[in-house]
């Protein structure tokens, strides 16, 4: 089972067609190239650091004459890219005014948003607070012995 980041889109207060479902793990394409998977992503800042990292090892293992530092200094860079590319996704999408209103564990993406549409629409009367900070995420419906109180992982959550 996967965990997907449901993210809603500025302004929306309901599931809507804009709204995000980003998986919470190893992003094996950002392993592969991560300068690329970076700019797809539209982490700018974040390319143009990993690209400028990049071109430093190239340097390092061709004129500096060591290639073994290089390596790990690249292979350093394609494991933190594609272990943390997607919470830097999620930060950069919260930058820019999207909120994290759900998280889901499932086996996909569709079915994450359908579980988050479930959520939203029963818990539709009660307005989402002001403050991000403040959301206590949902708990997960119809787990054995799960009351008002429960956990996700290994974090202990409190229904207000």
């Amino acid at each position: 089972m996967t965990t997907y980041l449901v993210l809603a889109s500025p302004g929306a207060r309901t599931p809507d067609e804009r709204s995000v479902v980003i998986a919470d793990r190893f992003a094996f394409l950002a392993f592969i190239a991560p300068v690329i998977w970076l700019l797809f992503n539209r982490l700018w800042l974040e390319a143009i650091a990993a690209a400028l990292v990049t071109v430093a090892a190239g340097l390092l293992a061709g004129s500096g004459g060591q290639p073994v530092l290089a390596l790990a200094i690249g292979l350093g860079l394609q494991l933190i890219t594609a272990l943390e590319g997607r919470n830097w996704r999620v930060a950069a999408l919260q930058r820019r005014g999207w909120r994290l209103v759900d998280v889901v564990e499932t086996e996909d993406k569709d079915t994450a948003f359908e579980i988050h549409a479930a959520h939203a629409l029963r818990h539709a009367t009660s307005p989402l607070p002001a403050s991000p900070r403040s959301y206590r995420l949902p708990l997960m419906p119809g787990r054995p012995g799960v009351g008002e109180t429960g956990s996700i992982g290994l974090v202990p959550v409190e229904r207000n």
